[in-house]
């Protein structure tokens, strides 16, 4: 039986329903298609726009020496912080209310598809501020705690197609965090799916002869050094300007210079980023009198900074020439 055109006649319980089955469409897909939700903690941000967090500079150890008072040596303490400014929509519309309240098929599509962007542009910036946490130089005043990010660089044009060269770029950024005592165990390398159908011809990863964790037909290995290396189409490939997030206040944080957009691959680990948001995937659905159609909304307001830059890295092409490797 058709349902009133008015929402003043649909019923409260109905209009919820309507809000919980996309909704939950929403919460479904995001959550199964964002990478770094997973990856990371996103903080709430309430009562201030920006989420601030101390860093513990390195501690100074001495000899004890017998009848001397030994001097207390302050530990440094440092701050990193992420401001979130700006809601990110994804709204639709349909003037036909029976239409839209009785086919399943388009509110689980919309639904299904307001997840997908969402997770892909909240996956993006993370991927972005990765990239350029690993350009930034180790934090000042901080008694040597955290070292600088991590730069490899392709020394030739197109290597970032020959699996040997990339995997050895990439050991390289592993390698170095190893040296500085990081667990990169902990940490998940990401590349553009040609760069992992690349990496899958490299021997090292896929031969029964030097590793039993690949599966060239699956199009599978399990990982580089014991980091899980995943692919992702997210990866920034070209320069970004007039980013969602960006504005004057953070700079600009999150556009991409052409430069930073030759990254084929980042390292990165739990500690890597700071991220907080105000508010949480939020789905509604109502309906505008004025208009006279129903508006369907998912909406989100996230931000993300780089937090330890010695434990992002990231893999450059050779066209980078504004950026330098350090390992």
């Amino acid at each position: 039986m058709p349902l009133p055109t008015d929402s003043t006649h649909l019923s409260d319980q109905a209009k919820s329903e309507m809000i919980e089955e996309y909704g939950g469409e929403v919460d479904s897909q995001f959550a199964k298609k964002s990478i770094m939700r997973k990856f990371f903690k996103v903080k709430p941000v309430r009562g201030t726009d920006t989420l601030i967090e101390r860093r513990v500079g390195r501690t100074t150890l001495k000899a004890l020496t017998a009848g001397v008072r030994p001097d207390a040596t302050p530990t440094a303490f440092g701050r990193v912080g992420v401001t979130v400014d700006t809601v990110v929509l994804a709204r639709d519309n349909r003037s036909m209310l029976n239409e839209f309240q009785t086919d399943f098929n388009a509110r689980m599509e919309l639904g299904q598809d307001h997840g997908k962007e969402q997770a892909k542009f909240f996956d993006q910036a993370f991927l972005i501020q990765n990239v350029k946490n690993s350009l930034l130089a180790a934090p000042a005043g901080l008694n040597g705690a955290f070292g600088a990010g991590k730069v490899a660089k392709l020394t030739a044009a197109n290597d970032e197609m020959d699996p040997d060269k990339l995997y050895a770029e990439i050991v390289k950024i592993l390698v170095q965090m190893q040296e500085e005592d990081i667990d990169t165990d902990e940490c998940v390398i990401m590349v553009r799916p040609t760069q992992h159908e690349v990496l899958l011809n490299n021997d090292k990863l896929v031969n029964g002869d030097y590793s039993a964790a690949g599966d060239f037909a699956a199009g599978k290995f399990k990982g580089i050094m014991g980091s899980l290396v995943l692919p992702t189409a997210r990866m920034v490939n070209a320069a970004i300007t007039g980013h969602l997030l960006s504005n004057a206040d953070n700079s600009n944080a999150y556009d991409v210079s052409a430069d930073e957009a030759m990254a084929v691959a980042t390292v990165i680990h739990p500690k890597s980023l700071l991220a907080g948001e105000t508010i949480p995937l939020t789905s509604d659905v109502f309906w505008s009198r004025e208009e006279k159609q129903w508006f369907i909304d998912s909406y989100t307001a996230f931000g993300v900074s780089g937090k330890r830059p010695d434990v992002s890295g990231s893999v450059f092409k050779a066209g980078a020439t504004g950026i330098t490797a350090n390992v």
